[in-house]
């Protein structure tokens, strides 16, 4: 098969950049695999790059011109797009439909439906552009808190949703969970057309790192992630300090609140701060930590730091929210707290550092649940379905 993997490049690199790379090197072994790059750090590097973006977001006929050239050059059999927001626009998926090609656009967050990309604002679920016009977000400035660049993302959104553009384009989609393609469906997306494929990691313990799982656990719980407001580390930190723990909480990740809540935790000798350390040093401290925190406040799309706990056996206690409470079994790879509840994610906590046998038995189903669901092999079977799928959908939507 050959493919084309099309794809804007942030000017901070997330989990997009990562899945994007993953799936690369997973086809290539296989199949022919071409990409199609732009980057936000070279297109975006003057203010009147910037301006000129505001006409172009929702539909960039540079850039459909672009992807025709690139699709007459090689013979593709589907072009799979991981972001075209905003450089790209949904105009390319035009093009591949005028080549005859099928196209695919993975939904690694919730851009279709919201400016800001994750149905959340201010500290809380954020559902206006779904239950109504995504306009309503934009006083609030959801986006980057810029009124403009919220009405930009906004327009763009209602812009499709009243050409009825995602009725007929792409061919198919890839949603993460069912979750994720529920919340999809609910903001005007077809169901018929919205395929579910999770992400998935390498495993860990079989790439000749030594790696094992560690039955004798540390005195430690770990949190890895953004050091921001939706992410609930503040929940943590205050979790620690109320109830004394006398386990190690250490933070790996940096972001906005961390200069702050690093002063308010230094009275407390049992929270730790590594601020930004590389995958393998996670990798071996999920696999000594007792469990792994999860406490976000917003829905998240599929994090790659849970499939990278569950793949060295480590416990995960989350959130009661979106896609990670449906990663997680309650009791069985770990635990559930509701969201925000501060008392409740302690008694979790607890529960996991007292009953040593029940933690273990977590740790064991932990692994299964990385073997059962997210190991490149089964990505790779589900891909290739979806590819499939998509040339039935094409011939379908075009007859």
């Amino acid at each position: 098969m050959n493919i084309l993997q099309v794809h804007n490049k942030y000017k901070i690199l997330g989990g997009e950049w990562t899945v994007l790379h993953q799936e690369y090197e997973l086809l290539k072994k296989n199949h022919s695999v071409d990409q199609f790059i732009v980057d936000n750090n070279i297109e975006l590097s003057s203010v009147i790059d910037k301006l000129k973006l505001v006409y172009k977001t929702h539909y960039n006929k540079q850039a459909k011109s672009k992807i025709s050239e690139k699709l007459k050059q090689g013979n593709y059999d589907v072009m799979h797009t991981h972001n075209f927001f905003p450089l790209l626009s949904p105009s390319i998926f035009e093009a591949a439909r005028e080549a005859g090609i099928p196209s695919i656009l993975s939904l690694h967050n919730f851009r279709l439906i919201h400016p800001n990309g994750l149905l959340y604002h201010n500290g809380k679920i954020d559902h206006r552009s779904i239950n109504g016009s995504a306009y309503n977000c934009v006083w609030d400035g959801v986006y980057r808190n810029s009124k403009l660049q919220t009405a930009v993302a906004a327009h763009m959104i209602e812009y499709h949703r009243k050409q009825k553009t995602w009725q007929n384009l792409p061919s198919a989609f890839i949603a993460l969970s069912e979750f994720s393609k529920q919340m999809f469906v609910d903001g005007g997306l077809p169901k018929e057309r919205i395929f579910i494929k999770p992400n998935f990691i390498e495993d860990p313990l079989n790439n000749g790192s030594g790696l094992k799982i560690q039955e004798k656990k540390e005195n430690m719980f770990l949190f890895v992630g953004r050091i921001s407001t939706e992410k609930g580390i503040q929940d943590l930190i205050e979790c620690w300090i109320q109830n004394k723990i006398k386990a190690k909480l250490v933070i790996a990740g940096d972001g906005p609140l961390r200069s702050k809540l690093e002063d308010k935790s230094k009275a407390n000798p049992s929270v730790q701060w590594l601020g930004q350390i590389s995958r393998e040093e996670i990798l071996q401290k999920l696999s000594v930590a007792k469990a792994m925190l999860f406490p976000t406040k917003c829905y998240e799309g599929q994090p790659l730091i849970i499939l990278e706990a569950l793949s060295v056996g480590c416990p995960v206690i989350t959130s009661k929210i979106g896609n990670p409470q449906n990663m997680i079994d309650d009791g069985g790879s770990g635990l559930h707290f509701k969201t925000g509840d501060i008392k409740d994610m302690y008694q979790k906590i607890s529960h996991i550092y007292y009953k040593t046998e029940n933690r273990k038995e977590m740790s064991k189903k932990a692994r299964e649940r990385y073997l059962q669901n997210y190991t490149p092999e089964k990505n790779l079977e589900m891909m290739l379905d979806i590819y499939k799928a998509a040339a039935k959908l094409e011939k379908k939507l075009t007859a």
